[in-house]
């Protein structure tokens, strides 16, 4: 089977300058933090509604060929993990008015459009197709879990960073121009509510498929296991704080390290297999 992409000029393009306006926009929101630069101010918006714009244009050329449809594959995870990320991102931005986080959520999500375009160069099997309401609910929901797995993951980075900050009296850049902690706590609080909530998602959805396609479900699978670890951490999160009054910086330790882990894992698998998922599922 040749590479879909290899054999469609407009598509391989349209690929490749996904990334390119990920890192542009991931730019300007860096000029603006650092520098705050005007014209970066001004620019910075159209840019990353263009850039989900054309991203969501290369999703839909992609899945308008024909015999094509979205997959477990490395290259659909990543490039759709950029997406929510920034999909989620402008969102928040729109709502609160609040642009100080955008680029190191943004700079995330160039990564990952990145290492999706690279990819797209190598796949030449696309990997199970996505069939079915079950699966398909499955996927969505695992995606946005991840993302807000990052999500919770850089802003716990970002508390970390301002807190240390403060205690040492060290009131420049990052305090004058990052939201306060506060705020920050809360966003992280949203985050990890968000990722328990699609994790939860996630393994129902992929329970009932494998049940409903009669097929055993393996229990130490590490797929599995890694997805059931992280949903009882962000479980935990939710309650350990109320309860029992357990320290935010803490939490965020645990947060990023989840967030690393997870990424990490991620990454190993799109080195070793073209999908996250055996055909079975």
């Amino acid at each position: 089977m040749g590479n879909i992409f290899l054999e469609n000029s407009p598509l391989f393009v349209l690929t490749q300058v996904v990334p390119v306006l990920y890192i542009a926009t991931t730019v300007l929101y860096g000029l603006h933090f650092f520098r705050e630069l005007p014209i970066a101010g001004k620019l910075k918006q159209p840019a990353l509604i263009i850039t989900i714009v054309t991203h969501v244009a290369d999703i839909g050329l992609l899945t308008s060929l024909e015999g094509y449809r979205l997959s477990y594959s490395a290259y659909n995870l990543m490039g759709m993990v950029a997406l929510t990320l920034t999909i989620t991102y402008m969102f928040i931005e729109l709502t609160t008015k609040s642009d100080k986080t955008g680029f190191f959520v943004i700079a995330f999500a160039a990564g990952s459009a990145l290492l999706s375009s690279i990819l797209s160069a190598k796949t030449i099997d696309p990997g199970p197709a996505v069939s079915g309401i079950g699966i398909g609910v499955h996927l969505i929901a695992s995606i946005f879990g991840f993302s807000s797995v990052a999500i919770a993951g850089l802003y716990s980075g970002i508390y970390l960073v301002l807190f240390r900050q403060i205690r040492l009296n060290r009131f420049g850049l990052l305090f004058q121009r990052l939201p306060n902690l506060e705020a920050l706590e809360l966003l992280i609080m949203h985050a990890v509510a968000f990722g328990f909530f699609f994790l939860s998602v996630t393994m129902v959805a992929g329970v009932l498929e494998q049940q409903a396609s009669e097929e055993a479900i393996n229990l130490l699978d590490p797929r599995l296991l890694s997805v059931g670890v992280i949903w009882l951490l962000y479980g935990i999160s939710l309650v350990i704080k109320p309860l029992f009054g357990w320290d935010i910086k803490h939490m965020a330790v645990l947060l990023i390290a989840t967030f690393v882990l997870v990424t990490a894992f991620l990454f190993v698998m799109s080195l070793f297999t073209p999908s996250f998922h055996g055909v079975g599922l």
